[in-house]
């Protein structure tokens, strides 16, 4: 009897295991991560936005909402926000921060810092990212801007919390009467244990260089990918996210973030695009960030209507903004259904 109880066991096993290879058994959730900056209209619906990026298998987040001038995240206390989201099992692990970056300033930049960690760590982040910066046109003056970016990076890691830069187009000019090009020079003159980066491979393409030839160079460096195209990944072809994935992953990394911009109709994405040529063409000459600001306010995208302020800039109305997060939303539906079905996406 006990034999055959055994082998009804192991029929039953068997039968099974025969059954799910059959008729497939459930594949285990894949690891898609969100920059919440792709979702226009974010704070209008906070709770009805992490509920849909979960719905749509995203499981981690890098925000992007996180005011440093009066320490909190879409006027919740960064404790509030992460219980919020850990509702909807989003884990936030990165974040994309501006605070005080001055080189005359080190103390005051580094104190500045600090706070943001501070906060930063009570939401259980793993990264704080300084999203974008124009750098001095010297070398003398970018090499002191790293020493200021590893004396933040110790700050960071003082709160077990790793501080990195994130790059656009524009980090791929060479640094003035010299063939370093900026991106290199960031990450050849910061310390490894002090700064990591977050490579977006669209504007790494969009500025002449190869997403894989960077994460080649740089194993060790690059610790966090934005995953982005001109719009819905893959829809262009331009970018080769296989590649891309196999690499990072290679390198034994896992942290990644679909980044979307809004959608845009073809003469806004002409307009975004000479921005940021204009953007490139003010770091090449060793611009500062006043200059960027003032070339924003000169160009700023039109709406539909062709009224300069365009989406993004101003008071809205809210049936626009409810617009705007539909199609947001729906965007990143298409993204995450692409990456789902891509068997090198882990």
């Amino acid at each position: 009897m006990k034999n055959f109880l055994c082998l009804c066991t192991v029929a039953i096993l068997s039968l099974s295991v025969t059954t799910s290879t059959l008729y497939g058994a459930p594949k285990p959730k894949k690891h898609l991560g969100i920059a919440t900056y792709s979702v226009k209209g974010l704070e209008s619906d906070i709770e009805g936005s992490f509920k849909a990026l979960a719905d749509l298998g995203y499981v981690t987040m890098e925000i992007s909402n996180y005011d440093a001038g009066k320490g909190n995240v879409a006027g919740f206390t960064p404790s509030d926000y992460a219980d919020l989201s850990k509702k909807y099992n989003l884990a936030i692990i990165s974040s994309h921060v501006r605070a005080k970056f001055d080189v005359k300033d080190v103390e005051g930049s580094t104190t500045a810092w600090g706070k943001v960690f501070d906060d930063h760590k009570i939401m259980g982040c793993k990264y704080v990212i300084l999203p974008m910066n124009l750098w001095a046109g010297t070398v003398e003056g970018v090499k002191a801007e790293c020493d200021l970016m590893n004396k933040i990076g110790e700050e960071a890691n003082k709160r077990g919390i790793k501080f990195g830069y994130h790059n656009h187009s524009a980090e791929f000019v060479n640094i003035a009467n010299t063939e370093y090009k900026y991106e290199d020079f960031l990450i050849d003159n910061t310390d490894p244990d002090k700064v990591v980066f977050e490579l977006d491979v669209y504007w790494t393409t969009v500025g002449g260089q190869d997403p894989v030839v960077y994460l080649k160079k740089y194993p060790k460096r690059i610790k966090l990918l934005h995953i982005k195209d001109e719009y819905v990944l893959g829809e262009t072809g331009k970018i080769d996210f296989k590649a891309i994935f196999k690499q990072f992953y290679k390198n034994g990394n896992k942290d990644w973030f679909v980044e979307m911009e809004a959608k845009m109709s073809k003469e806004q994405r002409e307009q975004s695009m000479v921005f940021m040529e204009q953007m490139k063409q003010i770091q090449a000459k060793g611009g500062t960030m006043q200059d960027l600001m003032t070339e924003m306010s000169k160009n700023r995208p039109k709406d539909d209507k062709g009224q300069q302020g365009g989406r993004g800039f101003g008071p809205q109305d809210p049936k626009l903004v409810a617009e705007q997060l539909k199609t947001s939303l729906d965007g990143i539906k298409q993204s995450a259904d692409y990456l789902i079905k891509s068997d090198f996406v882990k």
